[in-house]
C-alpha cells in the first residue's frame, strides 16, 4: 500500500487512525447484543479486551457485565484514552491497562470468564488468535470477536482488491467450522449493520482527512497516508454488500 519506509509515515498513520472514536467498524448496541448473547456468564465475570483500541466496547461491557476488564493494547495513547474515560464515568476501579502485544499475551490458564476482540484478532490470524484464547478462558468461558468476512460468493475484483490484506479470509460457514475446530461452540453470529462502518468509523475517518489534508499539505508521507485511507472508503463503498464484519460468540468446550 504505501512505497516510502513506514518508519517515515508511521505518526501520520496514527493522526488519521488513532484519533477516531473506534479503531475499526463498530458500535456500542452491537457490542450489547453480542454481550446479551453469551451463556452462562457469572455476575461479575473477569473480562481481557484484545486489541481494545480507544476502548469503546471497553466501557460499554464495563457497564453491562458488572465485571473487571483488563484491557490490552500494543499502542500506549489508546490505553491512556481508556483511562481517561474510565476515570471521567466513574469506571477507573474496573477497568486495568495493559501495554502487551496480544501475541506475547503471558496470563495464567483459566484467568478469564470472557475474552473480547472487535477486529483485532486477525492480527495473529484468526484461527491461532481462536487457539491462543482457548486455554486462557475458564471451563466454558465465552468469547465474543468480530471477524472480517465474505458475505456472498459472487466477489467482484474490487471486493477481491481491497480485500487483499485479508489473505485468509473465509465466509461466515467456514469460520464457524473454524470455531468448532478450535474447541468452541458457537452460541450465535450476526451482520454488523452498515451504521458500524460509516457512524463511527469512515464518517470520522473523511472528517479527519480533511482536516489533515490542510495542515499537512506540504508532506509527501502525510498524503500518501491519507490517500490510502481514502482509497480505504471509496473501496469499501464499492464492495460493502460483498464483506463486512460478523460478531461470532461461542464458548469454550472440553
Amino acid at each position: 500500500m504505501y512505497d516510502k519506509p513506514m518508519e517515515d509515515k508511521t505518526a501520520y498513520f496514527f493522526e488519521v487512525y488513532g484519533a477516531l472514536p473506534r479503531a475499526g467498524p463498530g458500535d456500542d448496541a452491537s457490542t450489547e447484543k453480542a454481550f446479551r448473547m453469551m451463556n452462562g456468564v457469572p455476575e461479575k465475570p473477569m473480562i481481557l479486551d484484545i486489541g481494545c483500541g480507544p476502548g469503546k466496547q471497553t466501557l460499554v461491557l464495563a457497564r453491562i457485565s458488572g465485571g473487571r476488564i483488563i484491557a490490552l493494547d500494543n499502542h500506549r495513547p489508546f490505553l491512556e484514552r481508556v483511562e481517561a474515560d474510565a476515570r471521567a464515568l466513574g469506571l477507573s476501579a474496573r477497568i486495568k491497562t495493559v501495554l502487551q502485544d496480544m501475541k506475547t499475551m503471558d496470563f495464567a490458564p483459566g484467568t478469564f470468564d470472557v475474552i473480547w476482540s472487535e477486529g483485532a484478532l486477525y492480527q495473529m490470524g484468526f484461527a491461532a488468535g481462536l487457539r491462543a484464547c482457548r486455554p486462557l478462558l475458564k471451563a466454558g468461558g465465552s468469547i465474543g470477536l468480530t471477524e472480517l468476512v465474505w458475505l456472498t460468493d459472487d466477489r467482484s475484483s474490487e471486493a477481491v482488491k481491497w480485500a487483499w490484506d485479508y489473505a485468509d479470509m473465509k465466509d461466515v460457514k467456514d469460520n464457524l467450522a473454524l470455531f468448532e475446530a478450535c474447541g468452541y461452540e458457537v452460541d450465535g453470529h450476526f451482520t454488523l449493520p452498515a451504521s458500524s462502518w460509516i457512524d463511527s468509523y469512515y464518517g470520522p475517518m473523511r472528517a479527519r482527512i480533511r482536516e489533515l489534508r490542510e495542515t499537512c499539505r506540504d508532506k509527501a508521507a502525510a498524503r500518501e497516508v491519507l490517500d490510502a485511507a481514502q482509497a480505504e472508503i471509496e473501496g469499501f463503498e464499492k464492495c460493502s454488500t460483498e464483506l463486512g464484519y460478523e460478531f461470532f460468540v461461542a464458548r469454550r468446550t472440553e
